[in-house]
């Protein structure tokens, strides 16, 4: 999750059970569009910047890490006090003076949408944005974060919108959203993250099986598969850096993977987390390119869209099956931190007010339909939310994070590390936002001409139709004339004008 605390009672000690919680933090929808994403750059062009971006974003939430340790460190080394403590002001108070002192101050916070600072190891991100920046810094993550998930869930419904339409075809987006929307309603109503422990496993399952079958199809093929990598494009840059991001976003719920582990071998969380990234990175850079070759130029921007139908056993509707199950379990896990955050900030003592709680969030469940209906695009929306959100929680707010906390103690190397940590994600931010946005534009530019050509053939066939079958006509019983109508009228409709 990208919010929430972590286990101090127990924990994790297993290695297997350690990489199976962040190996499955990392693997979700954005595998999907990764072979669109290959398509679009090239193979050799896709597999360096996925590489790239993996190593960076590593290292950006490795500092996250740092930089609750040096809070904690700062924290111990202001405890001077047992019977009493010498104040900044020279004043000697008593150990319950101080209590009184930090009861206020933590009534204070909460008054203004803060939620107390703890005093554990137990911290999110939030908290981290706050020993750096205040209440700026713990705001630009809550944006970022209901940002960022709430235009995951919006991708969900895009994608299972689309594979669902697959199969039914006078469905559109609207008429499912109107079907999937009501009971995400009743499950985001849910205020306990246990509550949803079933749909998220449910939701991992359904992945995991549904990514061994895509894998299974573009091997099993394997000898089938003509070798037609792009070339290198600096157009494909913008668009697969925005949709690596998405893929790596994992900051917002560092701490808490890191929290899960039990204290013994907390210490080892780096080596796991990075054997574990490399392994994610490979599978990322596999799959995406695999699928790419698999179906070359008529990769779509959902891979499952391009697997055949079977006549036997229809693997194709297996694996969309599995995937929309999947995300659908999702939507609700991924909402949950949203809620919390929006909560906190719009109504007061949200535990109690749960009436204005349960309207919240239909109006939340409601909001992500309407951006499905207005960006109805899994691959550009994907781009335009890695892009936005994903970098600055990803590399943007981890550099100028550890630059505060750490102020002067660091070197210059690990300062010129967060300032070029924090340039790479403005640089990411404006030419990723900037490319899908105008892919946003060219979509739209493209769709009216098409559906006024479309509309245009409609007329023209049944025109022509209702002439040659007119009393005007039926003494011309010439098959030449019948058969160049026809031609023309076929050629109208042919999908290469559309």
């Amino acid at each position: 999750m990208s919010v929430g605390g972590g286990n101090l009672q127990g924990g994790s000690t297993h290695p297997l059970k350690i990489f199976a919680s962040i190996f499955i933090s990392f693997i979700g929808a954005g595998v999907l569009g990764l072979p669109f994403a290959f398509k679009e750059a090239g193979i050799i062009e896709g597999g360096l910047i996925m590489t790239f971006v993996g190593i960076v974003s590593v290292k950006a939430m490795l500092l996250i890490i740092d930089c609750k340790y040096q809070i904690l460190e700062r924290r111990k080394s202001k405890k001077g006090y047992g019977n009493g403590s010498v104040d900044e002001d020279g004043l000697t108070r008593s150990k319950e003076e101080i209590t009184d002192l930090l009861k206020g101050e933590g009534a204070l916070v909460i008054r203004v949408k803060d939620p107390p600072v703890p005093q554990t190891s137990d911290m999110t991100y939030g908290d981290v944005g706050f020993e750096a920046l205040g209440h700026t810094g713990r705001f630009l993550v809550d944006l970022a974060i209901v940002v960022s998930q709430t235009g995951f869930c919006c991708a969900y419904l895009i994608f299972i919108s689309e594979n669902l339409s697959d199969y039914f075809q006078g469905m559109r987006i609207g008429h499912w959203l109107l079907i999937l929307l009501p009971p995400l309603c009743l499950l985001t109503l849910l205020r306990h993250l246990s509550s949803l422990s079933i749909s998220s496993l449910m939701a991992q399952c359904s992945n995991l099986m549904a990514f061994a079958v895509v894998f299974w199809f573009d091997f099993e093929h394997l000898n089938n598969i003509e070798i037609h990598p792009k070339n290198m494009s600096i157009r494909g840059f913008p668009f697969f850096l925005a949709i690596a991001i998405y893929c790596y976003e994992g900051a917002g719920m560092i701490l808490s993977l890191e929290s899960s582990l039990a204290v013994e071998v907390r210490h080892k969380f780096r080596k796991f987390f990075i054997t574990t990234m490399v392994i994610v990175t490979s599978l990322y850079i596999s799959f995406g390119a695999c699928g790419y070759l698999s179906f070359g130029p008529e990769t779509n921007q959902i891979i499952t869209l391009n697997l055949p139908k079977g006549q036997s056993i229809d693997f194709s509707m297996i694996v969309k099956s599995f995937l929309c199950i999947a995300l659908y379990c999702t939507y609700p896990v991924m909402m949950f931190p949203v809620m919390k955050i929006l909560e906190r900030y719009t109504i007061t003592d949200a535990d109690k007010n749960y009436w204005k709680g349960n309207i919240l969030r239909a109006c939340m469940v409601l909001c992500t339909g309407v951006v499905v209906m207005m960006i109805p695009n899994f691959a550009n929306l994907m781009a335009l939310v890695g892009a936005s959100c994903c970098t600055l929680l990803a590399f943007i707010l981890p550099g100028i994070f550890h630059l505060r906390i750490f102020n002067q103690s660091l070197s210059w190397t690990q300062k010129l590390t967060d300032i070029a940590l924090i340039a790479i994600g403005v640089i990411g931010t404006l030419v990723g936002s900037i490319d899908a946005i105008n892919r946003l534009n060219s979509n739209e530019s493209t769709e009216r001409p098409m559906q006024t050509l479309s509309t245009l053939t409609t007329t023209v066939a049944n025109t022509t139709s209702s002439i040659l079958s007119s009393s005007k006509f039926s003494t011309i019983s010439s098959p030449t004339l019948s058969g160049v109508i026809n031609n023309v009228t076929t050629a109208l409709k042919s999908p290469g004008l559309h």
